[in-house]
């Protein structure tokens, strides 16, 4: 059977991921910091980059943070802080009007930890239901990402003009219905089941949900990491361009109330960005689609789409950036898709989790430069 469901829990946790990096410049608005090459401008860079830096502290941490619950346990804790950080945002800084760095710090730490644990435990809860279920389940981070960098960004301008602060929390809201379908709809598959079911004990007795088990899988690195660690640096680079390009350097580029698409045609900023990220829900949507149907390839192959999606987009052409991130972003599909695929064919079961883990933790060291490095790239390739 294929747990269709699986997209429902999975799409409302790249809501809240999208939600952080797609609207950190209404964050920064709201805290009355400008776009140039101020202190406080690199201070606020640093703090959203901090949810990068505990997505990737967390893909191998949640083995020791978390050692004494299985691997579903660890996707509510995950939906628990995403919903948290989230409501950071909406409350102290956008509702109470705080103007505290911190609060950024603490928001985005907290998303970060949400989704570096989210990612690898869910992959690995969906990995006995089979190739078709998990296909379906991460076509829903497209999904996801967009429906707040689409809809939020159109709900945001003319004529709704919602304020950010109901983005933030329709998407605590969403996450919590998650994690309801979680629970409700998606069994306790092999990889999933708690400590005490009769028929996983021998596993559960060499400690197969927490630091016995790591371990143990780090000792047999020979078994799975020589296959894997090519492909993985495919990721880092993918995740880099991503990260610093898509939004990243747009959002502080595009960044006056109004854009220019073609002579005397302007529209809000707010509307040009959904427009550009039209082109990522296609681009994430078509990439993944295809990265189970195409006959298997390194991933590294797929970068050339991501490579002239950023070629375009520095052009600084307002009419380009939908075709640009479209390209940056079925490079990501087919890069993300392939890697999944390539560890359920060619990994043992066994270092199922432990190899899903390393391959994000290695990609993440691509985004947590690609953000570092968003108002340096900026201030050097912007006209």
């Amino acid at each position: 059977r294929v747990y269709w469901e699986g997209f429902f829990v999975v799409f409302p946790m790249f809501c809240g991921y999208a939600a952080l990096f797609g609207m950190q410049h209404h964050v920064k608005t709201k805290l009355g910091i400008q776009d140039d090459n101020s202190e406080k401008s690199h201070e606020f860079g640093f703090a959203v980059s901090t949810v990068y830096l505990s997505n990737l502290l967390i893909r191998f941490g949640h083995s020791f943070l978390f050692c004494c619950i299985p691997l579903r346990g660890r996707v509510f804790i995950s939906m628990g802080l995403m919903i948290a950080s989230v409501l950071v945002i909406a409350g102290p800084i956008f509702i109470f009007d705080s103007c505290h760095m911190y609060w950024v710090v603490i928001a985005y730490f907290l998303g970060g930890m949400g989704i570096g644990s989210f990612e690898s435990n869910m992959l690995g809860c969906l990995t006995p239901f089979g190739h078709r279920t998990k296909h379906v389940a991460i076509t829903a981070i497209p999904a996801g990402v967009n429906a707040v960098v689409i809809g939020g960004f159109f709900a945001m301008g003319p004529p709704l003009n919602a304020p950010p602060v109901l983005i933030y929390l329709a998407v605590a809201s969403s996450i919590f219905c998650g994690m309801v379908v979680m629970s409700l709809r998606i069994p306790r598959g092999s990889a999933c089941r708690t400590p005490s079911s009769d028929n996983m004990a021998p596993l559960n007795s060499q400690g197969s949900f927490g630091r016995g088990k790591l371990w143990s899988d780090l000792r047999q690195f020979r078994a799975w990491l020589p296959q894997l660690w090519h492909h993985a640096l495919a990721s880092t680079v993918n995740l880099f361009a991503l990260s610093a390009f898509c939004p990243g350097v747009m959002l502080y580029v595009y960044n006056t109330d109004t854009v220019a698409l073609a002579p005397g045609v302007v529209v809000k900023t707010d509307s040009f960005m959904a427009l550009v990220n039209a082109g990522n829900l296609l681009g994430g949507l078509t990439g993944r689609w295809l990265s189970y149907r195409l006959t298997p390839r390194h991933p590294m192959l797929y970068g050339c789409f991501s490579a002239a999606g950023i070629c375009l987009i520095l052009q600084w052409q307002p009419c380009l950036a939908p075709l640009g991130t479209f390209l940056v972003l079925m490079g990501d599909g087919l890069i993300y898709g392939s890697i999944s695929r390539f560890i359920d064919a060619s990994i043992p079961q066994e270092f199922n989790v432990i190899a899903i883990s390393s391959w994000l933790f290695i990609g993440d060291l691509g985004s947590i430069l690609g953000s570092s490095l968003t108002n340096s790239i900026r201030n050097v390739v912007a006209r």
